[in-house]
């Protein structure tokens, strides 16, 4: 199982919780580039988790319909 987490500049934090529930591969995207914005959420994701607090509006609606497309569970 993956995960993406998408803002923050510290998420060693989330990334250890997300390790402890089985998550082996964590990816981080910080947010805040608008390059990310054109970045594809990898196929092997599981989960995305969004701190929306430090992240480009754009790039969480635009990561939120697509995980909705398939059918990956999202956390804000």
């Amino acid at each position: 199982m993956a995960a993406l987490i998408i803002g923050g500049d510290r998420v060693t934090v989330y990334a250890t919780y997300l390790q402890r529930l089985g998550y082996a591969t964590i990816r981080h995207w910080n947010g805040r580039r608008n390059s990310e914005c054109h970045k594809a959420i990898p196929v092997d994701t599981s989960l995305v988790v969004i701190l929306i607090d430090q992240v480009n509006h754009g790039l969480a609606k635009k990561t939120r319909r697509i995980a909705n497309e398939m059918h990956v569970p999202v956390v804000f």
